[in-house]
């Protein structure tokens, strides 16, 4: 099993600033209570890290720790996969499915983009918070469970509230532990820190010894990381493989492709910024295999940008379905096998019914 201390922790609570400091306090807080927590902060802070971390510094952490992103889950899956369902409840129930929030049972539940589940999905899970109690799909048994919450957003769920778009009893309910994880733009003090660990991590598994410069270093200090930790991470990966000898110079530290101005991106994440660009560019006819697929295979994108991209063009398809999602895509209906084991690349497993 995963395991983390929550004295020792890698990324997120890694630094000396006073904003590492507040995080490591929160999480050490937390972990001895089992009210819902709620992160806050853009794509790439380390959400999920923390909530890992209170997972398995908390009397849960013999139990299952069980990730959902919402924004990825097409709408018309979301109640079979939260509560699961019984045999014959709708045409394709072929057997009974326990739910993903009954997995997490004596466990943790983390579910991300919390922001981006339909209203009447947010009624019932109100009640599952409040009861701990389950109901599958077709079953008139209630189930009961013991599983802590967490729900993570990088949207502005007061606003949401406002706008009529979030429930506001829901959002009382899901915020008694409340956390804010400020961008890394925001604790630049700690980049030392965090790249000598990453870099560290990364020669541990490929069987190096690298340092970074001073020069290396003063170029990372002088960016504003739109896409976070997760993208300063990216960036020492690569810098790792492609160096030369020990040392990371101030040219292997290839920032450039992502430099936008921080007024460009305002609070933008690079991911989401990045993200939306190319999706744009593929509503405006880009090929999405020469713009997406192929600076995958040359590494210039990850599996969680890749990701991001599709989630953005899937919460603008009807039902969240791959097949409807082609279009905005722009990728040919006869190529919907191809994209079916591209998706298998991006190690993400395709759902029945998508």
């Amino acid at each position: 099993m995963e395991t983390y201390n929550i004295y020792d922790v890698p990324k997120i609570i890694i630094g000396k600033s006073v904003v590492a400091e507040n995080i490591r306090s929160f999480i050490k807080r937390v972990t001895l209570s089992n009210n819902p927590v709620l992160l806050l902060g853009e794509t790439g802070v380390g959400k999920e890290i923390v909530a890992r971390i209170i997972h398995h510094g908390s009397k849960r952490s013999e139990g299952p720790f069980i990730p959902i992103n919402s924004s990825c889950i097409p709408e018309n899956l979301i109640e079979s996969e939260l509560y699961g369902y019984k045999k014959f409840a709708f045409t394709d129930a072929r057997q009974d499915k326990i739910g993903l929030i009954e997995e997490a049972n004596r466990g943790t539940f983390f579910f991300d983009e919390i922001s981006e589940i339909p209203l009447h999905i947010q009624a019932k899970l109100l009640r599952v918070i409040e009861r701990k109690e389950i109901w599958r799909l077709g079953d008139n048994r209630k189930r009961k469970i013991d599983v802590r919450f967490i729900f993570a957003t990088n949207k502005d769920l007061k606003k949401m509230v406002e706008a009529g778009r979030f429930r506001e009893d829901l959002y009382y309910r899901i915020c008694v532990l409340e956390l804010y994880i400020p961008p890394l733009r925001e604790r630049k003090e700690d980049i030392p820190m965090l790249a000598e660990h990453i870099l560290e991590e990364e020669s541990k598994q490929n069987n190096g010894n690298k340092r970074i410069s001073k020069e290396a270093l003063a170029k990372l200090m002088g960016y504003h990381y739109p896409g976070n930790i997760r993208e300063l991470e990216n960036i020492i990966k690569r810098a790792h493989v492609f160096s030369k000898g020990d040392e990371i110079s101030a040219e292997d530290i290839n920032i450039e492709r992502n430099s936008n101005s921080e007024k460009d991106i305002g609070v933008k994440s690079s991911f989401n910024f990045d993200a939306l660009d190319i999706y744009k560019k593929l509503k405006h006819g880009a090929d999405y295999w020469q713009t997406v697929h192929e600076p995958f295979k040359r590494n210039e994108l990850n599996k969680g940008q890749i990701w991001e991209i599709i989630c953005l063009v899937l919460k603008e398809t009807p039902n969240r379905k791959y097949k409807e999602a082609l279009i905005n895509l722009n990728i040919d209906k006869k190529e919907y096998k191809r994209f079916l084991n591209a998706l298998k690349r991006y190690n993400r497993r395709k759902r029945k019914g998508l």
